[in-house]
């Protein structure tokens, strides 16, 4: 796939858009993707986590690398952007979480994919379509760059309820049917297994098939993606 951009991007916090960040590089990793993540939130959650973890496993092989990318500095975020599109890998970019931030005009602008986490909750669902319209409005227009919602931490007990099926119908109903504002992936379950993540450790044959499914239209898409240099 040479060198496509990857953004995750949500205006709901707690949704899992680190951790789902983090998780699509080790797994491309393991699919033999060459893989670099750039870390442009303000919290550094990514690199901080990177930190943590090797400071426990200091011999450990580090899978993928990632840059912590300060976004106020907007001269820095261009050049960076820029410096992205000359690698031969996929760059995965965990962006900040105030959709106000202004460099999120030129990591957009750059991106191939959105991929955007999101609960099966009305809140959140709602959230999410107001998202999706401002970033399909005004970045993704362009047939060559698509959105992907993911549904992530999908809680068997709460479905049992009724919850999370009227959640899933109205997000499809508000995101696919009437806006068309992106791809619904297959669902990512709540386990025990998807509480945390490491930056280091391979993922596992339980936990590869518990994300497995929701990153294949991804790759699928990337794969028939024509390659273009694009000017930033």
């Amino acid at each position: 796939m040479n060198n496509k951009i990857i953004v995750f991007s949500s205006i709901k916090g707690g949704v899992g858009k680190t951790q789902l960040c983090a998780t699509y590089a080790t797994l491309l990793v393991e699919c033999n993707y060459p893989v670099y993540v750039i870390d442009a939130d303000i919290q550094q959650s990514l690199s901080r986590h990177r930190d943590r973890d090797l400071e426990a496993h200091p011999n450990a092989d580090v899978p993928w690398n990632v840059h912590f990318l300060d976004t106020s500095d907007i001269d820095n975020v261009k050049d960076i952007i820029r410096q992205a599109k000359r690698f031969e890998s996929l760059i995965l970019i965990d962006c900040p979480g105030n959709i106000n931030d202004p460099a999120l005009q030129y990591i957009y602008e750059a991106a191939d994919v959105a991929v955007v986490p999101m609960e099966y909750n009305a809140d959140v669902v709602d959230a999410t379509v107001m998202f999706g319209d401002i970033l399909k409005s005004i970045y993704f227009q362009s047939k060559r760059k698509r959105i992907f919602f993911v549904p992530n931490k999908v809680s068997a007990i709460w479905e049992k309820q009724g919850a999370v099926r009227k959640a899933r119908e109205d997000a499809y109903e508000q995101l696919i049917e009437k806006r068309h504002l992106g791809w619904l992936t297959p669902e990512i379950r709540m386990t025990t297994l998807m509480n945390g993540y490491s930056t280091l450790d391979p993922l596992g044959y339980e936990k590869r098939k518990v994300v497995r499914d929701s990153i294949a239209p991804i790759i699928k898409y990337l794969k028939c993606l024509p390659n273009e240099e694009k000017v930033i």
